[in-house]
């Protein structure tokens, strides 16, 4: 089957593009799905530069469209240029307009060309996707909604021209539409957003086995020997405000001021707020109880819990995320935000979960700070915990081999 799959150049395949080595960094719900499309399938494989958004960074500045090889793929790789492409006179918003008409275009030709039997587009695409589906009726046009972000949850009220142009591709005529359960309250926006006639399908994403290497192994043993005899507290995600990066670093500060020789933070990820992040840390007076990772393979994360005690979600859209996925497949001792049932957001997330991890309310840090004091102080809990969430996890995890598998089959019954 010749399957066109275009999707936005996100960071986490920046590396990849760069090293011609096909090597994520982050993003599963995507790259596993290519690989496992890769093998079967004809896949014609588009990144899109968006350089839009106020969390938005990438070390892309490429001024051309390119055309990949990467060892680990056989699908050659179309990288198309963001508003680089275009002059610096041009005012950033025209700019933006021009580039997505301009990927429009090339996506457009590429489809006469390959002539695909389906066209997998994800959301930050979804006007893309819109006109593609205009313009080819007949070939099957699926579109992929990663989780809602506040800017999904505004384009359902606000009256702003381009979120009305937004809402009004959401509601077009899609083959099928896809969205990843993150808790963020999908099913709601689902029903709200897309055609009542439009099949829809909600998938809880998978986590690899605990299968670590020696070279793995010994690349984190360092970590671990540094914080040896301390409670290391993890952070993995987006280093952005609405990821709760800002929350999580001033927990971190206030913590030592009391408890400097029994914990340690490690922070794994990358953003628009690592500077911040970095600096805030090196200005303290506890610059050693901290380690920064900035790019980690995805294939190393796993090991990352192995080494730490505590694992701390901040993020405000829901809390079923692939990170905190594999925190619950790694039996952390776990705190995530309470459920905000005004907003529909981690209902799911509890009823799966229930009391095998420690709740606290959204940004409050002092409610936040107690609970992780206690557990500081009563380091028996944190093995309980972890016992209730191994128990816990067998009624919904499953392999990635599993979820995308279910992914494919969707797309091939089309």
């Amino acid at each position: 089957m010749r399957i066109l799959l275009v999707t936005r150049l996100f960071t986490g395949f920046e590396t990849s593009l760069n090293r011609l080595i096909w090597e994520p960094e982050g993003l599963p719900t995507i790259y596993k799905l290519v690989e496992r499309l890769d093998k079967d399938n004809e896949l014609f494989f588009f990144l899109l530069a968006k350089d839009s958004g106020k969390t938005y960074t990438s070390g892309w500045k490429e001024k051309k469209d390119l055309t990949r090889r990467l060892k680990g793929l056989k699908a050659k790789v179309y990288v198309f240029a963001g508003i680089n492409f275009f002059s610096n006179i041009i005012p950033k918003k025209l700019a933006m307009i021009l580039r997505d008409f301009r990927h429009l275009l090339k996506i457009t030709f590429y489809i006469y060309r390959k002539k695909p039997d389906i066209i997998y587009c994800d959301s930050s695409n979804v006007v893309i996707a819109a006109i593609l589906k205009l313009i080819y009726p007949k070939i099957p046009l699926v579109l992929r909604v990663l989780g809602i972000c506040s800017f999904l949850r505004s384009l359902l009220y606000t009256k702003k021209i381009i979120h009305r142009i937004y809402r009004l591709a959401f509601k077009s005529n899609f083959s099928a539409v896809i969205g990843t359960q993150e808790g963020s309250g999908i099913e709601i926006w689902f029903e709200k957003a897309l055609r009542h006639d439009v099949k829809k399908y909600i998938l809880l994403n998978g986590v690899d086995q605990n299968k670590t290497n020696i070279e793995t192994i010994r690349k984190y043993s360092g970590i671990k020997k540094k914080f040896d005899k301390k409670i290391l507290i993890l952070f993995i995600g987006r280093l952005e405000e609405y990821k709760g990066i800002r929350i999580f670093l001033s927990l971190a500060l206030n913590l030592l001021e009391k408890f400097n020789t029994r914990v340690a933070f490690l922070i794994v990820g990358d953003g628009s707020m690592y500077d911040f992040v970095k600096t805030s840390v090196n200005n303290s007076n506890y610059k050693n109880s901290f380690e920064l990772l900035r790019n980690v393979p995805h294939s190393e994360v796993m090991q990352i819990h192995k080494i730490s005690d505590i694992y701390i979600s901040t993020n405000k859209d829901g809390n079923l995320s692939n990170a905190n996925l594999e925190a619950i497949n790694s039996n952390d001792c776990m705190l995530i935000p309470k459920p905000r049932k005004s907003e529909n957001i981690d209902i799911k997330t509890y009823s799966l979960l229930k009391d095998s991890v420690v709740y606290y309310e959204l940004e409050d840090i002092e409610e936040l700070m107690e609970k992780v004091k206690f557990l500081i102080l009563h380091p028996n809990e944190i093995k309980k915990m972890k016992l209730k969430v191994s128990k816990r996890k067998s009624k919904f995890i499953r392999s990635w081999k599993e979820r995308i598998k279910e992914e494919e089959d969707i797309l091939l019954n089309l």
